[in-house]
Formats: C-alpha cells, sequence, structure tokens
C-alpha cells in the first residue's frame, strides 16, 4: 500500500516509491529505493521534497502515514464552489476571467514568438485582475484553479497575481505595492516561454540536461524585462527569486532567509499554493487544506512568518475553513 509520510517520520526500514518536490524545485532523477542506512535518511532531509510516499509492501510502516491524497474531480469541485460562493460571485469571476485572459494570451505569445514584452497587454490585465480580486478574491481563485492543459501557463499566472493581491491586502500593503505584487505575479513565469515546448510539457521525468534548461527560466525571464523602462525592482525580484527557498535550497541564486526580497518569498508561497491546488482531467490534485498542511510541514522552505499570514488570508477569503 503506498502512503504519504512526512519528512520527520522517515526510517531505515522504509521502501522509498516517491518524493514529492516543491513544484518548480527538482533534485536529479529519482527511482524508488530501499533506505538501509542513517545515510539514506539524510539524502532525503536534503533534498527538495516536501513528503515522502512510502510502499509499505515493500517496506517497514508507520501507524502515522495518512493515505495518499486522491484526484479531486472537476465536476465535484465546481459543485463545492456554488455552495460556498454566491451565482453573482461565481459568474463575476468567470466573467473576470474572460476578460483578462486575450490579454495574457498575447503577453505570452509575444514572448514566445518574438522574444518581446507586451507592455500593454500586462497592464491591461493586471488592472482587470486587480478590480475583480478587490471584492471577490476566494470566487476568483476557485475558478482558476480549474485549468485544461491549452490554458494551463497563463492561467497560473492569472491565479498566482490574484493570490498575491489578496496577500497584499492582508500584509496591509499601499495600493501601489499591491499592484507591484499583481505584476509580478502575471510575469513570474515568463521566461517559460522561451524554453522548448518540448520540455515544458514533458510528461514524466524530466533528464538532467532538461531540468537545467527548466531552471533558468527565472533568469532569461529576468533578462526580458530589466530593460524595459518603468518595471520597477519589486517584479524584477518576483521574476528572478521566486523559486528561491527560506533555507537557501531553491535558485537560481541559492539565497537564504531574509536575503530573498520579500515580494520574492510572498511570490514563492503563492506560486506553490497554486501549482499544487491546480485541478484538470485525469491529474492528482491537493485540496487547499492538504496543501498547506504539506506546506507547513516543509519547513525551511518558506518564510514561516509569511505562510501563517497567508493561511490567515485564504481563511478570511473562505478558501480554507
Amino acid at each position: 500500500m503506498r502512503k504519504r509520510i512526512r519528512l520527520h517520520q522517515v526510517r531505515i526500514g522504509m521502501f522509498v516509491e516517491d518524493l514529492e518536490c516543491t513544484p518548480g524545485v527538482t533534485d536529479p532523477p529519482f527511482s524508488p529505493f530501499l533506505i538501509k542506512a542513517q545515510s539514506d535518511v539524510a539524502r532525503i532531509m536534503k533534498s527538495s521534497a516536501m513528503s515522502v510516499v512510502i510502499d509499505t509492501r515493500r517496506g517497514i510502516d508507520t501507524g502515522e502515514a495518512g493515505p495518499l491524497v486522491t484526484v479531486l474531480d472537476p465536476e465535484r469541485f465546481e459543485k463545492s464552489l456554488r455552495g460556498r460562493f454566491s451565482p453573482d460571485e461565481i459568474r463575476e469571476a468567470r466573467q473576470s476571467v474572460e476578460k483578462t485572459v486575450p490579454y495574457i494570451r498575447n503577453l505570452f505569445g509575444e514572448a514566445r514568438m518574438n522574444g518581446v514584452f507586451a507592455v500593454d497587454s500586462a497592464h491591461a490585465a493586471v488592472e482587470q485582475v486587480m478590480a475583480s480580486a478587490v471584492s471577490n478574491t476566494g470566487a476568483l481563485v476557485g475558478i482558476l484553479r480549474l485549468k485544461n492543459a491549452d490554458e494551463a501557463s497563463f492561467l497560473h499566472s492569472l491565479a498566482v497575481s490574484a493570490l498575491m493581491i489578496g496577500f497584499g491586502r492582508r500584509l496591509e500593503l499601499n495600493d501601489a505595492d499591491i499592484q507591484l505584487l499583481a505584476f509580478g505575479g502575471l510575469v513570474h513565469d515568463l521566461g517559460k516561454m522561451l524554453m522548448p515546448k518540448g520540455i515544458l510539457l514533458k510528461e514524466g521525468e524530466l533528464s538532467i540536461r532538461e531540468m537545467a534548461v527548466i531552471r533558468r527560466h527565472p533568469e532569461l525571464g529576468y533578462e526580458m524585462l530589466k530593460g524595459i523602462e518603468g518595471i520597477s525592482q519589486t517584479v524584477l525580484d518576483i521574476c528572478l527569486h521566486h523559486h528561491e527557498r527560506w533555507n537557501g535550497t531553491g535558485y537560481p541564486s541559492g539565497l537564504a532567509g531574509k536575503t530573498i526580497p520579500h515580494a520574492a518569498r510572498v511570490a514563492a508561497i503563492c506560486d506553490v499554493y497554486e501549482a499544487m491546488t491546480t485541478i484538470r482531467p485525469y491529474k492528482r490534485a491537493w485540496s487547499p487544506q492538504d496543501t498547506i498542511d504539506m506546506m507547513r510541514r516543509s519547513e525551511g522552505h518558506f518564510d514561516p512568518v509569511l505562510l501563517r499570514m497567508f493561511v490567515s488570508n485564504m481563511i478570511n477569503a473562505g478558501v480554507l475553513r
């Protein structure tokens, strides 16, 4: 039987089926193995794993391990949305997404096809998502959890932007600073548009070479943005450093603690939360509560103070209970 366990539950004698890593932080290619020595335990602890999946038929068990999270059915999820938000709130959220998507599609399309940043499209998208998120963050974030493969890249960026707006309000930032967070959330993965599609859309394990290519996306996005007049340092920080981790295990610079720019620490939390809770057909998605529990267990990956405030904000928005 496959079970997910916390890092502190890992013991010699367990058979490790999978290491579940923070989205965007990928270790070298992994093969299932039996933990035979303390050095194997230490190797897991030093990885980017947030939790471990063991096979109790091939190794020892632990009474504290919980069952593997199951696939969330899109239709069932939509029904749950209708139970938490009014028809007007859901309709307004859908309309906001429909109005914003063309701007983001143009923004990402220009980056992929021509290697340029569509400034006007970015500003128009931020203005639209700001207007919607001010009154209806919970419904907007809920609607954006449902994605198909064709829309996933730019809807992820839109969802991160919406999360950062709500989080910025929880942090009591002024409107100008919240708008910078929204802008940064929208363009944080812009560098991925310069990645080969074969690697970006590959299903299954990436090779070491492919992982090295993917890890270049923050720097590529930063290089595209840094020479554009009017792009603030906050936006550049988000683009370059959203994969840094509190304990220094992230990339591209291996920054740690408060040397990571504040806005990038905010973005790291929103980016991982959104990636893990995305719902697609045939994809195992995490519930918001399971995601938060996993992020809490991943000691050292996120600014602990900001993570607590993020959880509080999601409760207030009706996303968590």
